[in-house]
């Protein structure tokens, strides 16, 4: 028999996700919301015929959606040590209690971009069977990447278009939801270099449309011009950082608004991880080390306004972005999704509210699920996340989970784990 419930709240976000219903409640019907209504006029059999929920002075908001997680890291500053040299066992443990830590923060959907097949398929299936606790994952499993490349430590290594278009339908066959791949070095590997490319366009486009094929999305990291302007002509779902690195070593970015243009008019979203360096720098103030740069850029190094420059401007040309924190990451931790929408209000001219729309509808839509996910309205997943205080205010309040509901059921009720 399929639960039915009503939970109600001081404050419950609209279906546009853009201001507060005041003492409303929501019914929900086994996995689904079925109505949206003040507290006052609950329909009688309503409260006979459901469990009601008094969250009380919260506000109650669809479940987050964060597209960019490492379950199998640690988000600290041995990440890269520990993924390279720990057990496939060791590494389900930490992902399997990793996911336990982002449910309980109001993550009711992820999406993890770079974990051995090993680790996270078997992960998934023990969420979906119940045997764990976890939010809704959707996985590439490993990413694609080069001989040596990024990542290649827990990646597939495919250098040729035809070993490229093989690694995309070998993950579709291990059961993934899209595809990650390497369009350009990274900052976490030490044999990859950032500022150059590892895939020609022609081979993006050849998995592009392998996925389409295949009915996936693909997500590509690019740090580079040279890569991001690969990944627009290549037509790449989203990019990942969408950094502007020049080529030269000698020279810091390369930014060129066309492409971004471009791209906003071709519908690419972009995953740029602000969140993550917003933690790092709250992390170095509280007295953490700051990393060694990479070797790619220690001779033009970047400062983070630079990049600011270039990712507003994005924005003011029409680029969408979805929110992605790259958990797992040093200092990425799984209980901060919340830092992706204080990054944005910080430092990019959002709203709270628009920070908010980003973090849960938009990154949904983003991402396919839009008529699933994302929003509190008749029809959709009963997902909610109630916090304390009033993020639309304060947006650090969206950080303070008190109670989350997964699929109509609740897993956090008052502050207290329920799984």
């Amino acid at each position: 028999m399929s639960q039915r419930a009503v939970f109600k709240a001081r404050r419950v976000a609209n279906e546009s996700v853009s201001a507060w219903l005041p003492d409303h409640a929501v019914v929900v019907d086994g996995e689904r919301i079925a109505d949206v209504v003040p507290g006052s006029s609950l329909p009688g059999d309503a409260t006979s015929g459901h469990r009601v929920y008094d969250l009380g002075d919260v506000s109650l908001l669809p479940g987050l959606i964060d597209c960019h997680s490492h379950l199998h890291c640690s988000a600290t500053p041995d990440a890269y040590q520990l993924v390279t040299t720990e057990s496939i066992d060791r590494l389900l443990l930490r992902a399997a209690a990793n996911a336990r830590i982002v449910l309980m923060s109001g993550v009711t959907t992820l999406r993890d971009l770079g974990c051995r097949n090993e680790v996270v398929f078997p992960l998934r299936d023990a969420i979906r069977a119940g045997l764990v606790p976890g939010p809704r994952l959707l996985l590439a499993g490993t990413p694609i990447t080069t001989t040596a490349g990024h990542c290649h430590m827990f990646g597939t290594e495919a250098d040729t278009l035809d070993e490229v278009v093989t690694a995309v339908r070998r993950q579709k066959k291990l059961g993934a939801d899209c595809i990650k791949m390497m369009a350009t070095g990274g900052m976490f590997t030490p044999t990859a270099n950032p500022r150059t490319v590892q895939y020609p366009v022609e081979t993006l486009r050849a998995a592009v449309r392998e996925a389409e094929r295949l009915d996936m999305q693909i997500v590509a990291h690019t740090l580079s011009a040279d890569g991001v302007r690969n990944c627009v002509d290549a037509g790449i779902h989203h990019l990942v950082h969408a950094r502007w690195l020049s080529a030269d070593p000698g020279k810091g970015l390369d930014y060129d608004p066309a492409v971004s243009r471009r791209m906003a008019d071709q519908g690419q979203w972009a995953d740029v991880t602000w969140g993550l360096h917003l933690l790092g720098e709250e992390a170095i103030a509280r007295g953490a080390p700051p990393a060694r740069p990479h070797w790619s850029v220690a001779a033009r190094p970047v400062t983070v306004e630079e990049h600011l420059e270039t990712a507003r401007d994005m924005r003011g040309r029409g680029v969408r972005f979805n929110t992605g924190l790259d958990m797992g990451m040093a200092h990425a931790r799984f209980d901060a999704s919340s830092a992706n929408a204080r990054a944005f209000v910080k430092w990019l001219g959002y709203t709270s509210w628009q920070a908010i729309a980003a973090s849960t509808r938009e990154t949904a839509e983003s991402m396919r699920l839009g008529g699933e996910l994302g929003a509190i309205r008749p029809g959709l997943v009963a997902d909610l996340v109630s916090v304390s205080g009033d993020p639309a205010t304060d947006i650090a309040a969206l950080g303070r989970a008190v109670d989350v509901i997964q699929a109509g059921r609740p897993v956090r009720l008052g502050g207290r784990a329920l799984v």
